[in-house]
């Protein structure tokens, strides 16, 4: 299983390595590859020929398709061809341009999908703790604030064992310690 793939999976923990390989999938950017002419022409005579529309003369018809082509200029190919297949399937009527967009606005990019995946993790997956770090003192665990007490118990890397005997030594007063 990749990392990625473990991205949303309860409990998932990833090691420093993965991070690693995980980080210039994060900063990446999804470039979209855009639909040529050629590419929004069959789009559109695929979806003429399978849905009915609205009666026009040559010239209405004309305009029509010349709007659809400035609107639907570039678009990402895949995210049109997406939106074709959704047309097909839920629509009775050729769609407007606005019905298009919509569709097209719900399609991710297999490389978005792998970068959006890749963030998450960076911003919410679980660290594994690394056997070289310097275990947490109670003098550091009572400088926290609660919030970054809770943070970390929720990370795992403090244990609430840990908080309650750091937390007990300073609210036992001193002669009941020497006891």
């Amino acid at each position: 299983m990749t990392v990625l793939a473990r991205a949303f999976e309860n409990g998932a923990v990833f090691s420093a390595r993965e991070i690693e390989l995980i980080e210039p999938v994060a900063r990446a950017v999804a470039i979209p590859k855009p639909a040529d002419e050629r590419f929004v022409r069959q789009s559109l005579g695929g979806l003429s020929a399978a849905l009915p529309s609205q009666a026009t003369d040559e010239m209405g018809g004309k305009l029509k398709f010349r709007t659809y082509m400035t609107m639907l200029d570039g678009y990402d190919e895949r995210a049109l061809a997406y939106a074709c297949r959704r047309c097909l399937d839920e629509l009775d009527w050729f769609p407007t341009v606005h019905q298009m967009k919509e569709r097209m606005s719900k399609w991710v990019s297999p490389e978005d999908s792998a970068i959006r995946r890749a963030r998450a993790i960076i911003r919410t997956g679980r660290r594994e703790v690394t056997a070289d770090a310097p275990p947490i003192t109670a003098a550091q665990i009572r400088a926290m604030k609660p919030d970054l007490r809770s943070m970390g118990l929720a990370a795992g890397f403090i244990t609430q064992d840990q908080i309650d005997e750091a937390l007990a030594e300073i609210e036992q007063p001193p002669e009941q310690m020497a006891a």
